[in-house]
């Protein structure tokens, strides 16, 4: 009979170890079966979770580390468990302990660093843990954009934005491999007509917005972007309507009928977040040689 994962009843300390992005797991192969856990095991007799983890730690993966927080005690997975943050753990892992001497082609352990997207696709136990471990270390939250600091991660993230919209205007990079500011020189953090956002996960940034028209009687949205490995995953569409609804009244919105999955997404929250949505199309000032514009009219509630 195959043997079930997690199947031991013996209370588990489990070890949440991030970095650059990414977690650290183990990829695991079960008579048969494909899935993924976080480092931890058993507590023995004598001693605290706390202990537990970090030697679990340091027996499983090679790895030293300190624990700096408890993330969650209870019942997981059928049985007791208690899952720390840890800090201080560097190096790369490498597999030891009981799990290296025991495995074979039927039971198989490789500690690896994973995203949040890789997280659902290995299959992490228990069920329910990936959405858990994505809102511990990288919880969604939109910021205004500030201070220089915050306007320099907007400087940088523009340059993957405008080579997304490389495929509907035809711009390609200056001789020194950049996109010129274009748009984004418009846009003061002094002028209170204007504003930007930074949409993070956790601490890395993964989209912003620029927004003008606040002194007047209709805010338009100026730019907007989320980095392609944040997409798909409702953060763009909680992102969007963070900013629109921080700025009620009419709004304008401007996409490129081409670029189907941006006016798939605009259509959409028109439809479930402005008020009286219209569309219309646009020339683009001084380029009559492209497709106009759409713009989307509504107001925000």
């Amino acid at each position: 009979m195959p043997r079930e994962p997690l199947s031991s009843p013996v209370p588990r300390a489990v070890a949440v170890v991030e970095r650059s992005g990414k977690v650290l797991v183990i990829r695991r192969h079960l008579d048969g079966r494909d899935y993924a856990v976080l480092p931890g095991g058993g507590v023995e007799d004598g001693e605290t979770p706390e202990q537990a983890v970090v030697r679990e730690l340091k027996e499983e993966c090679s790895l030293d580390g300190r624990v700096v927080e408890l993330l969650l005690e209870g019942d997981h997975g059928g049985r007791p468990a208690w899952y720390f943050r840890m800090e201080g753990v560097e190096g790369e892992p490498v597999l030891g302990g009981e799990e290296a001497e025991h495995q074979d082609d039927s039971n198989q352990h490789h500690p690896m660093w994973a995203s949040p997207q890789d997280l659902d696709l290995m299959g992490l136990l228990p069920e329910g843990l990936a959405d858990l471990v994505v809102g511990w270390l990288w919880p969604f939250h939109v910021d205004v954009a500030a201070d220089d600091a915050d306007w320099q991660v907007v400087e940088r993230l523009w340059q993957p934005y405008v080579h997304d919209l490389s495929e509907f205007r035809g711009t390609t990079p200056g001789p020194d491999g950049t996109y010129r500011r274009g748009h984004l020189g418009w846009y003061d953090r002094d002028d209170e007509d204007r504003i930007g956002y930074l949409a993070r996960l956790g601490d890395r940034p993964i989209g912003f917005a620029l927004v003008r028209g606040l002194r007047g009687d209709t805010r338009l949205m100026g730019e907007f972007f989320v980095v392609r490995a944040a997409r798909g995953a409702g953060h763009a569409r909680a992102f969007a309507e963070h900013v629109v609804r921080a700025h009620p009244g009419p709004w304008e919105i401007a996409f490129q009928n081409d670029n189907v999955r941006a006016a798939k997404f605009w259509r959409r929250l028109g439809d479930e977040v402005l008020r009286d949505a219209t569309e219309e199309a646009r020339p683009v000032p001084g380029k009559p040689h492209i497709p106009p514009d759409r713009w989307l009219l509504g107001t925000a509630p």
